[in-house]
């Protein structure tokens, strides 16, 4: 039992001493940050391309929706330019990249969604509200792509500051638990 006290609370003090670390170098750094953010928006976007085409093509004829089609093409587009245009372009243009592909999206998906209620009510509503929120967030991330950018860089050091705090606080938790079980 004491053993298995001891490697925890190290492992928690390294997993505290690497988030703390971690944090500081989002804050220092958020450039790189954000070209690693900008290849996993590639490869997600790809991802989202792919699966509406493979979507498109797996509908029922008579229930196919062209939008869909259209929305797969334009993202795949997107993840490829992206992929072409380097990581410094991928980290200058994300945000508002980002955006316009939201906006796009969501126009996209509300033109569905209006064909989508002549046969199913229920889901073609919840699909209009989740486009209408969606083209709203675009909007924004479109107009004020810095600000956008900083704030999620802002809120993974916050989220990695907490994680530090947490791992070690209960480093010296379990130091204090492991002296009164000797």
């Amino acid at each position: 039992m004491l053993n298995d006290i001891s490697r925890i609370k190290y492992i928690s003090l390294i997993s505290g001493i690497a988030s703390l670390i971690l944090g500081i170098y989002v804050i220092a750094n958020p450039v790189a940050i954000a070209k690693g953010m900008g290849l996993l928006f590639c490869i997600v976007v790809l991802i989202e391309g792919i699966s509406q085409i493979l979507n498109y093509m797996g509908d029922k004829s008579e229930s196919r929706s062209i939008w869909r089609l259209f929305e797969g093409i334009f993202s795949i587009i997107i993840a490829i330019c992206f992929m072409l245009g380097g990581t410094s372009y991928i980290s200058l243009g994300l945000m508002f990249i980002f955006g316009i592909w939201l906006i796009v999206n969501s126009l996209l998906r509300l033109l569905m969604s209006t064909r989508l209620l002549k046969y199913e009510r229920n889901i073609g509503q919840r699909l209009v509200f989740i486009s209408i929120i969606e083209l709203i967030l675009g909007i924004i991330i479109a107009l004020n792509p810095k600000f956008m950018a900083a704030s999620i860089l802002l809120f993974v050091a916050i989220a990695l500051f907490a994680q530090a705090i947490v791992g070690i606080f209960r480093f010296f938790r379990l130091n204090r638990l492991e002296r009164k079980m000797r």
